[in-house]
């Protein structure tokens, strides 16, 4: 297989925006395509500068130059596959409806990289939708890679490629893309190793929370010295978890280890709630007389859809709780290209939570504002207080 004269990136996302811009600054000529609008325009260097990540270009609305979904696939023999994945419920179900749309117009000698986080086999499953779509053969006309990556960066889990003969050429323009990986594997070895770092990555953390669960004295939590989890970094990675629980065999012993990853992670937000209940009662805060605000940024654009879809099951729980519950995102400014945040004037009291390590800065911009009728709890594994 030669090189190809230009990429198309399959997906407007936080990630296959990150490889466009890197594929653009080695001027390697770039096509992104949006999976939602079905449009696609070649990205450059200009449009990098305007913005600088996929959500501001979404945000924008801009007028580009834009060239029809078809010739956008057929012209391009190198893809990147990055879309959006929001559904939970039916998430295998609309990677395979979007990758049948994209295989419908793939040419002969095209290589995908697929880099959406699935499950055990999977893999294999979306080999053959593309063959059946497209009708190529995997064996002779088309070459596909599995290249799952972390949340907002372009580093690899894992690298699994189908076709050995065009492993050279994969690793050039994941290179390119700057994409960092560890080693390249063949398609199964590379879904097992996504398997080994999802288990090694949970297993600690939901350990922690659980022991921490079963300690109802704050103080008491707080004396273990666990390392402290956020429900962003609980949250990072539940689609990886959901995959492979919906994937792996019955009784494979790796399936109740994920079982449990997954149960201690959907066990959180139940966690968190009681625990706000009780900081509620015991700081005399009443729910007709408070109102909450989540502190929880949260980057929409990812290829994951986790953290927006707990996002919204924690609203929804709070609102049980307290009527009046607000995302803290609806009260920032942005000016010169700095964001501060403000809390509306109230005889209520407020009280904040935070999602997130990073979620400190929020504070930081209300520095000299906060009042006395103004609360704080952190959303992780200690609640802290």
């Amino acid at each position: 297989m030669e090189e190809a004269k230009s990429v198309l990136v399959y997906g407007l996302s936080t990630e296959g925006y990150m490889i466009a811009s890197s594929l653009v600054s080695k001027s390697i000529s770039t096509v992104l395509l949006d999976e939602k609008l079905h449009v696609a325009t070649e990205i450059n260097k200009q449009i990098l500068s305007n913005y600088s990540s996929a959500q501001e270009l979404i945000d924008a609305e801009s007028l580009l130059s834009i060239k029809p979904e078809k010739n956008a696939i057929s012209e391009n023999l190198i893809i990147f596959f990055t879309p959006k994945i929001r559904e939970t419920d039916d998430y295998k179900k609309q990677i395979f409806s979007t990758l049948d749309e994209l295989s419908k117009n793939i040419s002969k000698d095209t290589m995908i990289f697929n880099c959406v986080p699935v499950g055990h086999g999977t893999n294999f499953e979306m080999i053959e939708i593309i063959e059946r779509s497209s009708g190529l053969s995997s064996e002779t006309d088309f070459s596909y890679s599995y290249l799952p990556l972390n949340p907002q960066t372009t580093k690899a889990i894992s690298f699994g490629i189908n076709n050995p003969d065009n492993k050279k050429i994969a690793q050039t323009y994941a290179k390119n893309a700057n994409i960092t990986y560890d080693n390249v594997f063949d398609i199964d070895l590379s879904e097992l190793l996504h398997l080994q770092k999802i288990s090694l990555l949970y297993s600690p953390l939901i350990s922690e929370a659980e022991s921490l669960k079963k300690i109802n004295n704050y103080a008491n939590r707080m004396l273990l010295q666990n390392p402290i989890h956020y429900i962003d970094d609980i949250s990072h990675q539940l689609t990886d978890v959901r995959s492979f629980s919906t994937t792996l065999e019955s009784g494979d012993p790796s399936l109740y280890i994920i079982s449990g990853i997954l149960r201690g992670i959907e066990s959180y937000i139940r966690f968190f709630i009681d625990q706000l209940k009780l900081f509620m009662k015991e700081n005399s805060l009443k729910a007709s007389r408070t109102e909450i605000y989540l502190c929880w940024s949260i980057d929409k654009s990812e290829i994951r859809g986790d953290k927006s879809y707990i996002h919204n099951r924690m609203i929804d729980k709070i609102s049980d709780i307290v009527g009046n519950v607000n995302d803290i995102n609806d009260y920032k400014i942005t000016k010169n290209n700095k964001t501060t945040f403000y809390l509306p004037t109230t005889e209520k009291k407020q009280l904040l939570i935070l999602g997130s390590l990073n979620d400190e800065k929020i504070l930081k911009t209300l520095k000299g504002k906060l009042k006395d009728n103004i609360f704080l709890i952190h959303a992780n594994t200690i609640c802290t207080r």
